[in-house]
């Protein structure tokens, strides 16, 4: 039932988008919540592409789990050695992703930045590396806190677009750094102390559309005749 109520609003959202002209009822159909929606079958209504489960008895397969660990623990030592030398976890984050997409290079992984449908690099948005070969996979990188580990605060995120970053079948892993904040240099540094790679093809995310604006169409020209008054301060 969690699929169906998922693709009623995909496809009300796609109309609405296509009209400009969303009815009450679609509007209060996309504004209910759907849990526990398998990530897999989200993959495939929304890029048509499959998320491939990972074989323990796939030689293809256990080569490459060997190589994304070689990978993440030699990523983590160089971040350990150099610090992520940040003041707030996110930005370390970032620069976490750096390490990680040198060291899968050389682990010998052809690792790039995904490429949309429409042919062009895009960093923004899931997935975060695309690593070409056989099998094909696609690696989300996050970095976490222990002290948040089992909260339920939101940490994985999947936006449908119309130029989507997946276009294949692959496995999707994702590669999850535990960091510790300290001091180094009378500087806040991060430093990971524990990796996780974790296979998501089992699993559940749970759909929740929000309605926003830019600030082109709050501030700027789009605005219209929405502003009520505006003065320079003097």
């Amino acid at each position: 039932m969690g699929v169906l109520c998922f693709l009623f609003a995909v496809a009300l959202h796609v109309v609405a988008a296509q009209t400009n002209t969303p009815s009450v009822a679609a509007l209060a159909e996309l504004t209910k919540p759907a849990k526990k929606i398998p990530f897999k079958e989200v993959i495939l209504a929304t890029t048509q592409h499959r998320v491939l489960d990972f074989d323990t008895n796939n030689p293809m397969h256990v080569a490459l789990h060997k190589k994304i660990s070689a990978a993440a623990s030699a990523a983590a030592a160089k971040a350990r050695a150099d610090g992520l030398f940040s003041v707030r976890a996110n930005e370390a984050g970032n620069h976490m992703e750096t390490f990680v997409k040198a060291a899968l290079k050389e682990a010998g992984l052809n690792a790039r930045t995904p490429v949309t449908a429409a042919g062009e690099a895009q960093t923004v948005g899931y997935p975060d590396v695309e690593i070409l070969g056989d099998p094909p996979c696609y690696l989300e990188l996050k970095t976490y806190s222990a002290t948040t580990a089992n909260t339920t605060q939101r940490s994985f995120y999947y936006s449908p677009s119309a130029n989507p970053k997946v276009t294949h079948d692959a496995l999707h892993l994702l590669l999850a750094y535990e960091l510790e904040k300290t001091e180094r240099d009378g500087k806040t540094v991060f430093l990971p102390v524990h990796w996780k790679l974790i296979t998501l093809q089992d699993l559940e995310v749970d759909l929740k559309f929000e309605f926003n604006q830019s600030n082109r169409g709050l501030y700027g020209k789009e605005a219209g005749k929405a502003l009520l008054g505006e003065s320079p301060v003097k």
